[in-house]
């Protein structure tokens, strides 16, 4: 029975001691490619800049091209639109500054 116990301490102690190792391993890996981590940064912020110019003229463009689509979907709201139109202005219509239509005050 001890010695199930003591091999399994000694299993314990070689996978903490491996654990650590790989820990240390990756830890060396990770700083001694972190530079190239930076630089690889670096060249795809250089390459959002160099793409900025494109991008505008995407976002100018793009609602020229996709505005069509747009305005297939609008046509069925038409005439609620055209309704809400009507009202607004009948509403604008009799908005009379010096007094109500047809000589009934409010």
């Amino acid at each position: 029975m001890g010695g199930l116990v003591l091999g399994g301490a000694f299993a314990l102690a070689a996978l903490l001691v491996v654990g650590v190792l790989v820990a240390l391993i990756s830890l060396v890996f990770w700083v001694l490619f972190l530079p190239f981590r930076l630089l690889g940064l670096v060249f795809r912020g250089v390459a959002a800049l160099l793409l900025l110019p494109f991008l505008l003229l995407l976002a100018i463009a793009g609602p020229l091209i996709f505005g069509v689509g747009f305005l297939v979907f609008l046509v069925p709201g038409l005439p609620l639109i055209l309704l809400a139109l009507a009202a607004w202005w009948l509403w604008k219509r009799h908005d009379d500054p010096h007094g109500a239509v047809g000589g009934a005050s409010r």
